[in-house]
C-alpha cells in the first residue's frame, strides 16, 4: 500500500512539475518574442513641377559640371513631413546610357539625405 501512495504522489508531482514548466515556457516565449504590427507606409505627397519653378540655388547646381552628363527628366516638389520640416525638390536624372538616378535638394540647394 505505501509504494501505491509514493507512486501516485510521484506521478502527481511529475505532472504538476510539467505543467508549472510548460506556463513559464509559454510566458517566458511570449516576452522575448513581442507580436510585429504591421505599420502602413506613409505616403509621401508629391507634386509634379516644372524644372524651370525650381529654388535659384538648387537651378545652379543643375548647371554645376558636375551634372553636365545628366538630364533632368522629371522634377517633383515633395510636401513636408515629420522627419522634415519644409518642403524639398525631388529631381530625377538620365545620362546618355539611359541610366537613372534621383536627388533631393532643399530649397537652399542643399542634397538632402536619402529616404525610404
Amino acid at each position: 500500500m505505501k509504494k501505491t501512495i509514493v507512486y501516485a504522489f510521484a506521478f502527481a508531482s511529475i505532472g504538476l512539475f510539467s505543467t508549472i514548466a510548460k506556463a513559464q515556457s509559454v510566458e517566458s516565449n511570449s516576452i522575448q518574442q513581442p507580436q510585429v504590427t504591421a505599420q502602413p507606409q506613409q505616403e509621401v505627397s508629391k507634386q509634379p513641377i516644372a524644372a524651370d519653378a525650381l529654388p535659384d540655388a538648387v537651378k545652379q547646381i543643375l548647371k554645376s559640371d558636375a551634372l553636365k552628363e545628366w538630364q533632368v527628366s522629371e522634377v517633383y516638389k515633395v510636401a513636408p513631413d515629420a522627419e522634415v520640416a519644409e518642403a524639398t525638390y525631388e529631381v530625377h536624372f538620365t545620362n546618355a546610357e539611359q541610366k537613372k538616378a534621383i536627388a533631393r535638394f532643399d530649397a537652399e540647394g542643399k542634397v538632402m539625405a536619402g529616404r525610404k
